[in-house]
């Protein structure tokens, strides 16, 4: 390559004059100048962008273990299940109160004298009378006489059960009991399952409450018995 310098002196080197020694400032420096067979310098890259750090991993949740029960305590829950009836040796049935068998009370220890229940009334004897009891259970309805020195509540339909409820599952075998009181009629909870309400008021544990006409009592789910006068029932049963 070759140039003119400014002072007119035709040069054949392209960087400075050959005659003056004058520069050539058209010409490029060495450092810009591309390499020889390749192409125009090309910036480099920009370097790629860090990744995000990787999420935690969940926090490992360890279930509590199911509390302990004293070994005392589930010996004396299975001897209270397995516990004998003293009068009638018949095993108890779970939690019961009573015995399913004679209607012993395991928690008084009194046992339930059916003989008394057996024996006609003597003179000195005078049961309330005149009232009957109607009992409703799911649509049907049945009505029993209040008479004798009790009558009993229950499930069950065997012996010692005067107002049997069969059809009502939350009733239980003995649930509560009617007794006379020379004269006055009351109702006691016999330790149900579910226990008993009258007049939508529950009894609490043993406690003995009056009845009359048209009280209502409530056992099991959806049994209802009614005290009406037997006068109102005409010929009853």
């Amino acid at each position: 390559m070759s140039f003119t310098c400014r002072r007119g002196h035709y040069s054949l080197s392209d960087d400075y004059c050959d005659v003056c020694g004058a520069r050539n400032w058209s010409a490029r420096s060495p450092a810009a100048q591309p390499a020889v067979g390749q192409g125009p310098a090309q910036p480099l890259p920009a370097a790629p962008a860090p990744l995000p750090p990787a999420p935690a991993p969940p926090p490992t949740i360890v279930p509590a273990p199911p509390p302990e029960v004293p070994v005392a305590t589930a010996a004396a829950a299975i001897a209270r299940m397995e516990q004998p009836c003293p009068v009638c040796s018949t095993l108890r049935e779970g939690s019961d109160r009573y015995c399913p068998n004679c209607a012993y009370d395991f928690e008084t220890g009194e046992a339930w004298d059916a003989g008394a229940e057996e024996q006609p009334p003597d003179e000195a004897f005078r049961p309330a009378s005149g009232l009957v009891v109607v009992v409703g259970v799911d649509g049907s309805r049945s009505s029993e006489r209040v008479e004798g020195p009790s009558m009993v509540i229950g499930r069950d339909e065997g012996p010692g059960i005067h107002v049997p409820i069969p059809a009502d599952p939350y009733v239980s075998r003995r649930h509560a009991e009617l007794i006379d009181l020379g004269g006055q009629w009351a109702l006691r909870d016999l330790g149900s399952t579910n226990g008993t309400r009258l007049n939508g008021a529950p009894l609490a544990g043993s406690e003995v409450r009056l009845v009359g006409p048209n009280d209502v009592v409530e056992v099991g789910c959806f049994s209802r018995l009614t005290i009406r006068e037997r006068s109102a029932q005409g010929t009853g049963p």
